[in-house]
């Protein structure tokens, strides 16, 4: 489900995002209204240090070359903004359950006070969760419940494992599928559909973020450097009509597809196009009434 993990740790990939979170916490991004004010006391030591050098570093640089940077970064605190709108839209339509998917450094369930009502689960690997459980040990919810549903994806039936947590699949649910999808397979990602679909509700909401593919440098540079740093290898990138009819066939109804250019636009924040995350997109989808 998560991308590549090392054993009792995060993936590299959501020690970054979390990285990238928390320097925009303390201002150092272009995207207004971003707030994560828990998310540096999720990072390993490592990542904590590395949080003070760059953000030391970029607040030296000049105005010009900061702004570069900050844009270079936007892609994360644009995605996570968006999908906090849908949710919250979601939660006032009546999902009274939000399921995080792969949650890894996802701290929704500690910030989000239009959650306040919700039962909230996590879903991870068992040894990614065990390090965000002992990191978060401090913190206190803003969440009715929080739950944390450890999954070996590899012996596991998601469905199953939901159901013994508390899990009700008579009870609308809003789904938050986050920075995993681009790294799945096709197998993989029609399997997890198939299960979070017949765990649904109607009234339930999915919102899957996913990237597209792009045959310019800038996307052939980001999948190099994903997977050179963190063996991490983008082996779903899939097209917006793909990621659409994989959705619907599972049964559930696509009602926007949105991508990062939107969400700047949307919450009045810079936005180049040559961004190497221009490719990032959001899909929100429904599970039909019985009527």
């Amino acid at each position: 489900m998560t991308a590549v993990m090392r054993e009792r740790r995060p993936s590299q990939t959501a020690s970054s995002v979390a990285l990238i979170r928390a320097l925009a916490d303390q201002g150092l991004t272009d995207v207004p209204g971003f707030e994560d004010p828990v998310v540096h006391r999720l990072l390993s030591p490592g990542w904590s240090a590395a949080l003070t050098l760059l953000a030391r570093r970029i607040r030296r640089m000049d105005a010009a070359k900061r702004a570069r940077v900050l844009a270079r970064l936007s892609a994360v605190p644009l995605r996570v903004r968006a999908i906090d709108v849908e949710l919250e839209r979601a939660v006032e339509r009546g999902c009274r359950q939000v399921v995080s998917l792969g949650a890894g450094l996802d701290t929704r369930a500690f910030r989000m006070k239009a959650l306040s009502a919700a039962h909230f689960f996590e879903i991870d690997h068992p040894a990614t969760q065990a390090f965000k459980r002992g990191k978060a040990a401090a913190l206190t919810p803003v969440v009715e419940r929080l739950t944390y549903v450890a999954v070996d994806f590899e012996r596991d039936a998601l469905s199953t494992r939901l159901r013994s947590s508390g899990h009700r699949p008579d009870e609308p649910t809003a789904w938050v599928w986050e920075g995993v999808v681009m790294y799945l397979s096709d197998e993989a990602l029609r399997a997890t559909l198939r299960a979070l679909a017949e765990a649904s509700a109607p009234g339930s909401v999915l919102l899957v973020n996913y990237m597209e593919p792009d045959d310019r440098r800038r996307l052939a540079f980001l999948r190099h450097l994903v997977t050179r740093l963190w063996s991490e290898p983008l082996v779903g990138l899939r097209r917006r009509e793909v990621m659409r009819a994989e959705v619907e066939r599972a049964g559930l109804r696509a009602s926007s597809d949105t991508g990062a250019a939107d969400w700047a636009r949307q919450l009045g924040a810079p936005f180049d196009p040559e961004n190497p995350a221009a490719n990032l997109r959001l899909l929100v989808a429904e599970r039909p009434g019985a009527g």
